[in-house]
């Protein structure tokens, strides 16, 4: 493989610790698939021989014959990729790129989502019908801007629906199909759809919200003495995922510390068994919860949180003193214990903290607040009493700066801020009265 195919290689997967030589060994059963798909006669083994044959390309009198099927695949190539890719469209082509992108990423739940986007956008779409090679990049502008029109996409929705044609054609150049990668030329000249912020009411806990539903909690935990109240209480201190709240065992917890390494997430039963999650089954990455009902969805725990980074959040004194009320009714714990199993297969879930937040939310009288307003009131509260911002970023899990800027709300009331408002002017005010 050539430096700048290596190149576009790492750059098509987005993984810089995979090293040359399984990159190379990727390719080469990328390059022999192409080539057994594209070999317009069948290929044969022979017992006798014990050998592989098959009519030669250019001649289906002739046969050309190799002790290995890989070996015969190689020595189709020079006659059956010449000029491969002229007639494949991106629609040929999108079975073999979500395989080969399935080989690279840890997540089947980017491969779903692929295919739900693929359904969606580009399936049946005369664009993707015609040969890749013939596309020009007029035709690739008034597709993207016209989807864009159709669906009054946002920025964000269209950066992660374009990743499918996006990576096709540098697949295809990566793998000669075309000459020419012109996807990078593409232009968007249609405006985007504004996403307007909603207010802080309806996507944080202000300050009197913020005690009274930790006392409601509180209240409910001393009425039914299950952790799980507690647990929801922590995390308006952690400001954890709800999934990987759920996910924490014993051994994550240090002095000052809680290693935030694994998730709970839901999966649909039947989304299951895809070769993906078997495999992640298989070795361990993933691990199936009980479902003595039948569910059609299943909890299950990855081995890794949402960006795969773990990470670790500093606990608070607030955090300590709960934590230690856990632990006086967890007195036979064991580090791989799940903190907020209580016996019987109940698990903390993502639905049992949501279930929760709206009770105590009626409670108090307030609008429903679901699990991810914690993760916002976290941050709100740390980023007014001062915290630098990469700080919160750090304990929130994020890799980009801008998503932790769009969980940042006032999450002070009406008084409280008219309180700090009134300060910012105070000494100036008094300058003036007395000039007046």
């Amino acid at each position: 493989m050539q430096e700048t195919d290596q190149k576009e290689l790492k750059k098509l997967i987005h993984d810089d610790t995979m090293d040359m030589d399984t990159i190379a060994d990727l390719e080469k059963m990328i390059s022999r698939k192409k080539i057994e798909k594209l070999h317009r006669y069948t290929i044969f083994y022979n017992d006798k021989r014990d050998a592989w044959y098959t009519c030669h390309p250019l001649d289906y009198k002739k046969r050309i014959q190799r002790k290995t099927k890989e070996a015969l695949l190689d020595a189709l190539a020079p006659y059956v990729l010449v000029n491969a890719g002229a007639s494949l469209s991106m629609t040929d082509l999108y079975p073999e790129w979500l395989e080969y992108k399935s080989y690279l990423t840890n997540s089947p739940n980017t491969i779903d989502t692929h295919e739900k986007h693929w359904k969606k956008y580009f399936e049946g779409t005369p664009l993707f019908q015609k040969p890749l090679a013939e596309i020009t990049l007029k035709e690739l502008n008034l597709w993207a801007n016209s989807l864009i029109k159709e669906y009054n996409l946002s920025s964000k929705q269209w950066q992660n629906i374009r990743l499918i044609p996006k990576q096709i054609f540098e697949y295809a150049y990566m793998n000669d199909y075309i000459q020419r990668n012109i996807f990078p030329q593409l232009k968007v000249t249609v405006k985007f759809r504004q996403v307007v912020k909603k207010s802080a009411e309806k996507l944080v806990y202000n300050s009197e919200e913020f005690e009274r539903i930790l006392l409601d909690l509180y209240s409910s935990f001393e009425l039914k003495k299950e952790v799980r109240f507690l647990a929801v209480i922590l995390n308006f201190y952690l400001g954890l995922r709800a999934g990987e709240l759920a996910a924490l065992q014993w051994g994550d917890i240090s002095e000052d510390s809680v290693h935030a390494q694994r998730e709970m997430t839901l999966v649909q039963e039947t989304t299951l068994q895809k070769e993906a999650y078997q495999a992640q089954i298989k070795n361990g990455q993933r691990i199936l919860l009980p479902n003595p009902k039948h569910n059609k969805y299943v909890y299950t725990i990855e081995d890794h949180t949402k960006t795969h980074k773990d990470r670790y959040v500093p606990l608070i004194s607030q955090a300590k003193k709960l934590l230690n009320i856990i632990r006086s009714l967890s007195p036979y714990r064991k580090a791989t214990d799940y903190i907020f199993y209580e016996g019987d297969d109940k698990y903390l879930t993502m639905r049992g903290i949501n279930s929760m937040l709206e009770y105590a939310c009626k409670h108090i009288d307030i609008d429903t607040k679901r699990s991810h307003a914690i993760r916002r009131t976290y941050a709100s509260r740390l980023a007014t009493f001062g915290l630098p911002v990469d700080a919160i970023r750090s304990n929130l899990g994020h890799s980009d700066l801008n998503t932790t800027y769009d969980y940042l709300y006032n999450p002070l009331t009406a008084s409280e801020s008219l309180l700090i408002m009134e300060r910012a002017f105070t000494s100036l005010s008094q300058q003036v009265t007395t000039t007046f």
